[in-house]
């Protein structure tokens, strides 16, 4: 029954993805053991996210809400676009001036796309994930003065 419910689960969040043109990703059980995003399901722990690197489960997330759970899925799908995304964005001939040079960040363009695709889809799954990555941003910054622009849809530096 648990591997007919996780299986369901799947299909679900495979549907979804498909209706806002996220990149499917996920595994169900096991990758093969490449390192690549799992989901499992069972009574005792609930959904479960993961990688599968040769048959370990590694960063293992779990959660008994099926909406936390659909939730840190998306943002896994969506940040992989993200830094595609940003790959074929990124300016080579840009030399970040330093630590609080917020343009040179190349992060900052993979979480703006990331957060992009979360609003398509709940925009509450976009303003947890946008407050997630300011945070993010800040951390290393001399300034912590970076806040997402929800009007412009961008990571701004305050002065």
């Amino acid at each position: 029954m648990a591997d007919e419910y996780a299986k369901s689960i799947y299909l679900q969040l495979k549907s979804i993805a498909s209706l806002y043109d996220i990149d499917f990703h996920l595994y169900l059980k096991s990758s093969g053991g490449f390192g690549e995003l799992c989901m499992d399901w069972n009574e005792a722990d609930g959904y479960l996210l993961y990688g599968d690197e040769r048959g370990e489960r590694v960063s293992l997330f779990k959660t008994e809400d099926f909406d936390t759970f659909k939730y840190e899925v998306f943002l896994h799908l969506a940040f992989r676009m993200g830094l595609a995304y940003e790959l074929k964005q990124r300016d080579l001939t840009y030399i970040r001036k330093n630590d609080d040079d917020l343009q040179g960040d190349t992060r900052k363009v993979a979480f703006e796309e990331t957060v992009r695709l979360l609003k398509q889809m709940n925009p509450d799954w976009a303003r947890q994930a946008a407050y997630h990555y300011a945070e993010y941003l800040n951390m290393w910054r001399t300034n912590k003065n970076v806040t997402y622009n929800f009007a412009t849809g961008r990571f701004e530096a305050t002065e």
